[in-house]
């Protein structure tokens, strides 16, 4: 049922960004689009493994894109997000 589909797909999203630091994440990401996984932790003040593991999840969500290069992973907000998860996060991060 589609329904009940779209209901597993926004909890799933819910529980994704039901964490501070996801959070942390996702507005430094927002408002200075591509960043390393170091200069995030650095940023936020927490662990390299704490970041790159909240990184992972955010994009196993697709909520996040990334790209390499020289030696390093950068991440971003994925530019081809549905409107409602846009909404979503736009609500749910402070500005």
């Amino acid at each position: 049922m589609k329904v009940t589909r779209q209901l597993n797909q926004w909890a799933t999203i819910h529980r994704g960004l039901g964490n501070q630091n996801r959070l942390k994440i996702l507005k430094l990401l927002t408002d200075r689009k591509a960043m390393s996984v170091g200069e995030i932790a650095d940023e936020l003040k927490i662990s390299f493994k704490n970041t790159s593991r909240n990184l992972r999840i955010l994009q196993s969500l697709d909520l996040l894109e990334f790209e390499g290069r020289n030696d390093r992973v950068y991440y971003s907000i994925n530019r081809h997000l549905d409107s409602e998860i846009v909404k979503v996060i736009n609500i749910t991060i402070p500005r």
